[in-house]
């Protein structure tokens, strides 16, 4: 009687250690705060929007959404953050592709593994860059551009914000596809003011520092990086019509820990696609100059495994490294 008694305990204890997981499993998610880590500075980049995110995510899911941000060593510090989280849905990363496209081949090491530790959400938003230019440099356009470079190879400066930037690799690109040779002028910081000045003839800039800039006269558009041109420029022809296929854009994203339950990825998702197509999210990304983006998590993996390889590819064969 005292082994059936003993047994009988077991078996309740065990029952009850299996409704308590599956309970866990099975509640209703998110119960308690989010934290978006966003790999950049407060109020420059990813950060701007991250806040948007969370303040229209807060309202969506009912629960408070915070943003954290942790920058430095080409967004590797806040990337590995989020790797290293517990996947359950409550530490999520907002981010360009850049650490999983770019950095894996600039640096010799990483603190996470860009394949398996984190899973893509969904993109969020898609913009190229302007390709702009000192009112004295005799070019109009990318055809008029490639001409000047041929003439004078070596002669024509761009300037880049650091060897291994999206800037820097778009001209490499550019480079590539025209059989020209321009010579690289590396910035730490934003080169438009020297652009406008004339110390350096082109610039690689994204809408929302270009924009200004052309509309005011201070520099001229010469093309556009983006697959299609840009709706708040329409006129401005992208590189990709003189050179098929060319196409530099950043975009902006959100991903999670691996393991993370399929479950919570898909509810992210819809929820981001919420906020993404609602009309104060759409309106501040056409304001920005992007364009919004809605993606599931299988289609956001070949599109980060389709730009690795082409900038893998690039960044090898010109030798760019970091470290």
């Amino acid at each position: 009687m005292k082994r059936i008694t003993t047994l009988a305990l077991l078996w309740a204890a065990g029952l009850q250690c299996t409704m308590g997981a599956a309970f866990a499993q099975s509640a209703p998610w998110p119960q308690r705060a989010i934290k978006i880590v966003t790999p950049t500075p407060p109020g420059v980049g990813s950060d701007i929007f991250a806040r948007s995110y969370a303040d229209q995510l807060s309202r969506l899911l009912k629960v408070p959404v915070i943003v954290e941000n942790k920058p430095g060593a080409l967004s590797t510090i806040g990337t590995d953050a989020v790797a290293k989280a517990t996947p359950d849905g409550y530490t999520v990363l907002f981010s360009t592709s850049n650490p999983f496209t770019m950095t894996p081949f600039l640096l010799s090491k990483l603190p996470y593994n860009p394949k398996e530790d984190l899973v893509p959400v969904t993109q969020a938003l898609k913009g190229g860059s302007f390709i702009v230019a000192n009112n004295a440099v005799p070019a109009r356009n990318t055809e008029e551009l490639v001409a000047l470079a041929k003439r004078q190879p070596g002669h024509v400066s761009f300037a880049s914000y650091g060897s291994g930037s999206t800037s820097h690799l778009g001209f490499e690109l550019l480079q590539e596809a025209a059989s020209i040779e321009m010579l690289h002028v590396p910035y730490k910081q934003g080169a438009m003011p020297d652009v406008i000045g004339g110390q350096v003839m082109l610039g690689f800039e994204p809408p929302i520092s270009a924009l200004p800039n052309i509309k005011a006269g201070r520099v001229k558009a010469l093309a556009y990086t983006g697959s299609q041109r840009s709706a708040a420029l329409p006129d401005v022809p992208t590189v990709a019509e003189r050179y098929p296929g060319y196409d530099v854009s950043t975009w902006l994203g959100f991903w999670v820990p691996a393991r993370t339950p399929e479950a919570i990825v898909e509810q992210l998702n819809r929820a981001i696609t919420t906020v993404t197509r609602s009309p104060e999210m759409a309106r501040q990304i056409a304001d920005a100059g992007l364009e919004p983006m809605t993606t599931n998590s299988a289609d956001t993996r070949a599109i980060i495994e389709r730009e690795a390889q082409t900038m893998g590819r690039l960044i090898k064969a010109k030798g760019i490294r970091i470290d």
